[in-house]
């Protein structure tokens, strides 16, 4: 009996330690983002918390401001260009390396992740000077570009946990009723793949529209995206205004989460 509960006693406290850990981690996580929404809607001119009142001044001077408007319209479009090149490249590549049946599938997978392993800025400046060597300058393409480059992996990951947990039965049960490869692939396999390819073009898309460090040595000087022009207007300005656009990306970043929970849930990504 006295072991029972000296166990009982020690299984208690394991779980209260794991909890107390969660909730710490959980706090870590989420109260920057937290403080900078709340700091975004003060009434002062200076940044301070917690704040004195309640104003949307800040966020109606973000859609004020030409530059701001047509940085996000810039990142915007990063973000677009981003997630097609990652659909286009990573769906082919994923199928290639859960369904191939040639030598290299194993090395095809883990030369996808090396990009993403590498930091950004080493991407971003190894991008800079292979676009010099070709004649490219930096622009909203080479940007787009080398973005995609950087979180293809993230599509490819997404799609191929989804494909292995398909049954090859499927599609084997299509070849036998004659059905040729690509009508397999479209009525079958795409269908299935639905949910991972949405969830994958959702989190691509938050990545090219919030990424500073590929984007910050690949961006043209005309093109500036957001990330990199919120990073410029830290160094003239502490007003919340910095706080308010950070509440815009905020803002993305959730409503993409609720349209994946909301479509497919994000609990069925990988299933």
């Amino acid at each position: 009996m006295i072991s029972l509960r000296r166990a009982s006693l020690a299984d208690i406290l394991g779980i209260g330690a794991i909890l107390a850990v969660a909730v710490f981690s959980l706090a870590l996580l989420v109260a920057p983002s937290v403080i900078v929404l709340i700091i975004s809607f003060d009434t002062r001119a200076f940044v301070s918390f917690p704040p004195e009142g309640f104003t949307l001044r800040w966020y109606a001077e973000v859609f004020e401001q030409g530059v701001l408007v047509e940085a996000m319209i810039n990142s915007l479009q990063v973000g677009v260009t981003v997630t097609l090149l990652c659909i286009v490249l990573g769906v082919p590549t994923a199928l290639a390396c859960v369904r191939g049946q040639f030598p290299g599938t194993t090395a095809l997978s883990v030369f996808v992740l090396v990009p993403h392993m590498v930091p950004g800025i080493v991407l971003g400046v190894a991008i800079l000077f292979a676009g010099a060597l070709v004649g490219i300058s930096p622009s909203i393409w080479l940007q787009s570009i080398s973005i995609a480059v950087f979180v293809l992996a993230v599509m490819v990951r997404t799609v191929q946990s989804r494909l292995m947990r398909l049954d090859p039965a499927l599609e084997e049960a299509s070849a036998n009723l004659r059905a040729s490869p690509f009508q397999s692939l479209r009525t079958i396999t795409f269908p299935l793949l639905s949910p991972a390819i949405l969830a994958g073009a959702v989190f691509t898309f938050v990545e090219g529209f919030d990424n500073l460090s590929v984007a910050i040595f690949t961006h043209g000087f005309r093109d500036r995206p957001l990330p990199v022009e919120l990073l410029a207007l830290v160094q003239f300005t502490s007003t919340p205004l910095v706080a308010a656009i950070s509440g815009v990306q905020i803002l993305l970043a959730i409503i993409a989460l609720v349209i994946v929970a909301m479509s497919i849930g994000l609990d069925k990504v990988n299933e």
